[in-house]
């Protein structure tokens, strides 16, 4: 299970007239979420927000996202907003994650499309749960008088409906299963509430596997879900229902693979309590930026695979040429000497990437002193301490992105991961005056006297040698 990153940035915090979002994306058991850091209050910037991020992590990228939240992690009132103001239990055992940071405990959450606070947490075994928003009545659980073996349940928020019959979507590709849960959808009257869902239920030697298809009517979005935690929930009250008893940590397998346990309290006379458990992994974090040439995502590459989608594509080697390939450094660099530096980074560093929804447009790196003896030679010598120092090893943005928030972005982040009274150091062009400007305003002072002169291969095919000064600043 991968470790929680703190949050990185406020949400909604300026850079100059482009908005910024803090987020973080997960996997509840499959049904990939983003959460902003911050509650948007006002439903237009909510669906601008949620499309901005369904863009730059669509169905083509790395790790796609079904749906978008946003949480306010202020202990004394826990809430999450889903962008249609939808209920969705998956995102709340994701929030509760979050919120606990993994560890086991208990929270009361606020959550969109129900009344009353929700208990959400950590079990013993990592798992994240949360209490489903459950009517007791059972008539809430009606049988489909035209398919007795379907129910139609109704909870706070989201309407599902258990449908047993597999064979309709067998063969089928994405859109037609899409298509058909939508047809029973809007043939039920369901598609007036908030949102609904069809679970497409079927029992197998490994446990019952359900196929979700789920409706959101503000944002106008229908998915064919990874994981659902209401509609694994609809199936356990219908089961409940049938059998007369409560059911106890039912595994409902997800198209994800993984299963997310739903237990429900009943008597045979009312529904008491419902709640949804399995596991929750941190796919990345970072901020959205809003550019009037469009979204773009500052994310923090956490896993090797993150940095191997953009060497295989050949866009980090691209892009690191282009920035140190211009006029000012005139630099050129192969594959190894990318691969090496950024894979380094990933593995002992701080890396963030910085994307449009269509290709690689920043870079920002950091490395502990230590990794870079000859730079900790020099440094030492003007009082920097090697153990608490860290080297901002790289910086880039594509010329066409610059001035728009990127590169300080790509600063910031890496700021903000860091621990209060480190020391951070960063070398640049004596030419450069575009970066040292960023960097005076982002509270760096020139340590005066330190310099390097620096050998590197040229677009001419000849090594050169300029001079690079320092700048630094203490957390």
């Amino acid at each position: 299970m991968k470790k929680i990153m703190e949050p990185q940035l406020k949400p909604a915090e300026l850079a100059g007239s482009n908005k910024q979002y803090g987020y973080i994306n997960g996997r509840p058991g499959g049904n990939d979420t983003s959460l902003i850091l911050g509650i948007v209050r006002d439903p237009l910037e909510r669906k601008r927000i949620n499309a901005e991020i369904m863009s730059l992590y669509g169905p083509e990228s790395p790790s796609p996202i079904e749906q978008v939240g946003f949480v306010n992690f202020a202990p004394d009132n826990y809430e999450l907003m889903m962008a249609g103001g939808e209920f969705c239990g998956n995102a709340t055992r994701y929030a509760a994650y979050l919120a606990l940071k993994g560890k086991p405990g208990q929270i009361q959450i606020k959550v969109s499309g129900v009344e009353k606070s929700l208990i959400a947490g950590v079990a013993e075994n990592g798992e994240s749960y949360a209490q489903m928003p459950i009517y007791s009545d059972p008539e809430r659980v009606q049988t489909d008088l035209a398919y007795p073996e379907n129910s139609t349940v109704y909870m706070e928020g989201i309407t599902q409906y258990v449908d047993w019959n597999t064979t309709q979507i067998e063969g089928r590709n994405e859109e037609e299963i899409k298509a058909i849960g939508m047809d029973i959808i809007r043939r039920n009257g369901l598609d007036e509430g908030p949102a609904a869902g069809v679970m497409f239920a079927k029992k197998t030697k490994k446990g019952i596997e359900i196929v979700p298809v789920v409706y959101v009517k503000e944002i106008d979005t229908v998915f064919l879900e990874t994981a659902c935690g209401s509609g694994t929930t609809a199936v356990g009250m219908a089961l409940a229902k049938k059998t007369g008893k409560s059911v106890v940590e039912e595994p409902i397998i997800q198209p994800s693979g993984q299963p997310i346990k739903v237990s429900v309290n009943y008597d045979g006379k009312e529904f008491k309590y419902a709640q949804i458990q399995g596991p929750v992994e941190i796919l990345n974090t970072g901020v959205l930026i809003q550019t009037n040439s469009g979204p773009i995502a500052v994310e923090r590459a956490i896993t090797k695979e993150q940095v191997n989608v953009y060497l295989a594509n050949g866009e980090l080697l691209n892009a690191y040429n282009a920035v140190f390939g211009g006029s000012l450094y005139d630099e050129v660099f192969s594959y190894e000497e990318v691969m090496s530096d950024f894979m380094e980074y990933q593995q002992d560093g701080t890396l963030f990437f910085a994307r449009s929804k269509d290709e690689l447009v920043g870079f920002g790196a950091s490395l502990p002193l230590s990794k870079r003896d000859e730079i900790a030679k020099i440094a030492v010598g003007f009082g920097i301490p090697f153990k608490s120092t860290q080297y901002m090893a790289d910086l880039g943005v594509l010329e066409p992105w610059r001035k728009k928030g990127v590169g300080k972005a790509l600063i910031n982040e890496r700021l903000m991961s860091f621990p209060k009274g480190t020391t951070v150091l960063m070398r640049t062009s004596e030419k450069n005056d575009e970066s040292q400007r960023l960097y005076k305003e982002l509270g760096f002072t020139q340590v005066k006297g330190m310099e390097q002169m620096v050998e590197q291969m040229r677009t001419s095919g000849k090594p050169e040698i300029d001079r690079r000064i320092f700048f630094t600043k203490v957390i």
